[in-house]
């Protein structure tokens, strides 16, 4: 038995380390709907039915409390973007093999009988948005760009540690602390929105990353022996983020009339980002001995993290730029006006046997990113998604499928609060596939 037991860990360690190689490529939206495919198959509606390691530490670190004496999970998630871009009623791109894997870890082990602690390494909030369409003429005296490639990118990893405290009386308290990575990225031809430049358009190649630090409480409660009450709250983390901007003004020099100018440049760069602080309650009851119904809300606070974006851009290596501006810094702040955002989540389990379970989910929250500042590149628009599973478990290990479909949503854009004509009567489309797979191990 010890045999076998070390066999499992070594190739779910093995496993791990591969997949926490892998980058994180792209997600839909920048909240997943669940971590881990069992999360995956009823929506991401775990707050009150943490029941595997990953769903403990990212869902409700108070299910903590009731872990096995050791618990691993491995998980992978494939996601599939597809979208288009219109403005003024004329397609004008799409988004280009926008594809990519999300790789998730988590440990959880017991204590004591009322102190469970654990460790996770998941991709919890990510966007990545390729998009192809050729430059729009709009900016200072027409100035355009060649380029097709409009490409976007946050990434977030987060690295916890969680407590949970079974405190008795069917509650439980648990808590948890974790370091975030995040990498920002912008490749697109950009037009000044707010400094002396204001109107100019530039290609620019944005590349910045940082560390945060954020918490997570959570409080479960069961109040009878078929109803489970759960709550959470993850505080906002903050990250100052340094890297490089570089690229070329040359284009629009050009429209301009400047010739004989070196269009080149390169600045330090630094980028205040923040993700919003979330809140989330729900239910878990067991409606038979094979059937129970999850019901989840979520509120999370985009407006007081995505208000604006404030670029600061410094030691900048063109003097002609330099002399324009009559610095070599620029800052600049890009308008978002994100709204806060209600996700309300509805899942189910049914035990078909022993062995196999079911699972189906629904999610909604509407669309937080405002027709002002809509951009494909920002087009985190998704609002209902279909979600369905099958878990199988046979002794210590387990096996989880899940399937979510983020449905069509099109969405226009005015652009009233966005420099240029670019983004003026636009509108963009996007759908979404996401697999996941989790691999698991459970000892008692």
């Amino acid at each position: 038995m010890n045999r076998l037991f070390d066999a499992q860990f070594t190739m779910l360690l093995a496993g791990a380390l591969t997949f926490a190689s892998c980058p994180t490529i792209w997600a839909a939206g920048l909240d997943r709907n669940g971590i881990g495919a069992a999360s995956m198959g009823t929506g991401g509606a775990s707050v009150a039915s943490s029941d595997d390691a990953l769903a403990r530490m990212t869902q409700n670190t108070a299910a903590l409390a009731d872990t096995a004496n050791l618990e691993v999970q491995l998980g992978a998630t494939l996601a599939y973007a597809q979208g288009d871009f219109y403005q003024l009623g004329e397609r004008m791109g799409s988004l280009d093999d926008t594809w990519g894997v999300l790789p998730d870890l988590a440990l959880a082990t017991k204590l004591s009988d009322a102190v469970g602690v654990g460790f996770s390494l998941t991709a919890d909030t990510t966007r990545m948005a390729n998009w192809e369409f050729s430059d729009i003429a709009g900016a200072a005296a027409g100035a355009r760009y060649s380029q097709t490639q409009h490409n976007s990118t946050i990434m977030n990893l987060r690295a916890a540690l969680g407590i949970g405290i079974d405190l008795g009386g069917g509650v439980s308290l648990g808590a948890s602390v974790g370091g975030v990575y995040t990498r920002n990225e912008l490749e697109t031809p950009y037009i000044f929105q707010n400094n002396a430049l204001a109107g100019l358009k530039t290609y620019l190649d944005l590349e910045t990353e940082g560390f945060g630090i954020n918490g997570d409480i959570g409080l479960q409660w069961k109040a009878t022996d078929r109803l489970t009450l759960g709550i959470s709250y993850r505080t906002p983390t903050s990250f100052k983020t340094n890297g490089v901007a570089k690229g070329d003004i040359g284009a629009q020099l050009t429209a301009l009339g400047v010739v004989g100018q070196d269009g080149n440049y390169e600045y330090d760069a630094k980028i205040k980002t923040e993700l919003p602080q979330r809140i989330s309650a729900g239910f878990a009851a067991e409606l038979t001995e094979r059937w129970r119904l999850l019901g989840q809300m979520d509120w999370i606070n985009w407006s007081a993290a995505f208000s604006d974006l404030n670029v600061n851009l410094s030691g900048g290596t063109n003097d002609f730029v330099n002399g324009v501006v009559g610095s070599n810094g620029i800052t600049d702040r890009i308008a978002l006006n994100w709204k806060d955002q209600y996700v309300f989540r509805l899942g189910t389990e049914v035990d078909v046997t022993e062995h196999l379970m079911l699972r189906f989910g629904y999610v909604y929250g509407k669309n937080p990113v405002p027709g002002e500042t809509l951009l494909p590149m920002t087009a985190a628009i998704s609002e209902h998604t279909l979600a369905c599973g099958l878990g199988w478990q046979v002794g210590s290990m387990s096996l989880d499928l899940a399937y979510q479909y983020d449905l069509p949503i099109s969405r226009s854009a005015s652009g009233s609060l966005i420099t240029g004509p670019e983004y003026k009567n636009t509108r963009t489309s996007v759908s979404a596939h996401w697999v996941g797979l989790t691999l698991g191990f459970k000892m008692k």
